[in-house]
């Protein structure tokens, strides 16, 4: 389906922040992972949404030096601290 952007969670004027927040042991790739607003990557996603089913996602552009990798999450309300 196509995604809408619906907004940024980036703040032009934050001080940049690369610590990850993990309390359980979790890490990036964990299907449980917290989503930590004020943590990496979240502090730098966009909002998107799925035109047709309304799901909401967040979308992090990694930049690894050579490459560009486009990470997406579903935005799951159980998973925000």
């Amino acid at each position: 389906g196509n995604l809408r952007v619906l907004g940024t969670l980036k703040k032009e004027d934050a001080q940049e922040s690369w610590d990850e927040y993990h309390p359980e042991g979790t890490n990036f790739w964990s299907d449980d992972a917290p989503i930590s607003l004020r943590h990496h990557p979240y502090n730098r996603c966009d909002v998107l949404e799925c035109v047709s089913c309304k799901r909401k996602f967040l979308h992090y552009t990694e930049y690894g030096g050579y490459y560009l990798d486009e990470r997406v999450r579903e935005l799951n309300k159980k998973y925000v601290v």
